[in-house]
């Protein structure tokens, strides 16, 4: 598994953004805090490979096995942030940081269909038909967004602002598959095992998107946000006697979202 981790470096950039940024801004009350809903379509793919060029000792030449199989959800969200905002209260460019923590309400779920048999009728274990799913077990955010204070007719404020940033997202990967003791697919009748394995990978994505907030009172806001998380994987090996068979679960995703905010 790749060693993603939010911490301790980029924590510490961080902090000494927002110490830079506080230092000028503090006096004008720059800080805010918030949360709000969303929907996001979330995206996961989950695949396997076995080539028999791996393990010679099976006699067999050029039999490759692969399988893919892939699920998305729409789950709904709860997100809270902080952050601080340079230029509030000026016409003109501002910009700010913001940290947040997302909660999402759905899990993606699939089925890997059971390839792998060579012609000789030897089951590859590692590519057995299984069921999986995924949830968030954690996702956090540091984003950085820039905007500008617009006028309309000269009598309605806003601000269009672009959003850039990582995103780490840990997950809870569940598989589970049924066997038949040594001969591991059971046939019609038989009772099988069922087990079940668990993977927690940290996945880091770049987050981009644009972003329209409102103020409706002298302290708060209201805004609406659409973003891109791009595509990151997990990728292992899987061993069972002389078979090696690579795998790798990655996700993406697109979210919507509205949020309320209140500047201190």
């Amino acid at each position: 598994m790749k060693p993603h981790s939010l911490a301790p470096q980029l924590q510490l950039t961080v902090g000494l953004l927002l110490f830079a940024l506080a230092s000028s801004a503090s006096a004008e009350g720059m800080f805010y805090f918030g949360s709000g809903i969303g929907l996001e379509n979330f995206k996961a793919r989950y695949d396997k490979r076995a080539d028999t060029d791996l393990f010679p000792s099976l006699s067999l030449s050029d039999l490759v096995f692969n399988d893919r199989d892939g699920g998305d959800g729409t789950p709904y969200s709860l997100n809270a942030f902080t952050g601080i905002r340079i230029g509030l209260h000026k016409k003109g460019l501002w910009f700010g940081v913001q940290t947040e923590t997302v909660l999402r309400s759905d899990v993606v779920e699939g089925r890997l269909a059971g390839v792998g048999k060579t012609t000789d009728g030897y089951e590859i274990s590692n590519l057995l038909e299984q069921n999986w799913t995924l949830r968030t077990d954690r996702d956090r955010s540091l984003i950085v967004r820039a905007g500008t204070v617009v006028s309309f007719l000269g009598m309605l404020d806003f601000s269009p602002y672009v959003i850039a940033g990582v995103r780490e997202v840990e997950v809870a990967f569940e598989r589970s598959l049924e066997i038949c003791g040594i001969k591991l697919v059971c046939q019609e009748g038989e009772q099988g095992t069922t087990t079940t394995e668990r993977r927690t990978p940290s996945l880091r994505h770049m987050v981009v998107g644009l972003g329209i907030e409102k103020f409706i009172g002298e302290k708060t806001s209201i805004s609406f946000e659409a973003r891109y998380s791009s595509e990151d994987d997990d990728s292992w090996d899987e061993s069972t006697n002389d078979i090696i068979t690579p795998s790798s679960l990655s996700t993406d995703s697109y979210d919507v979202s509205l949020k309320f905010s209140i500047y201190l």
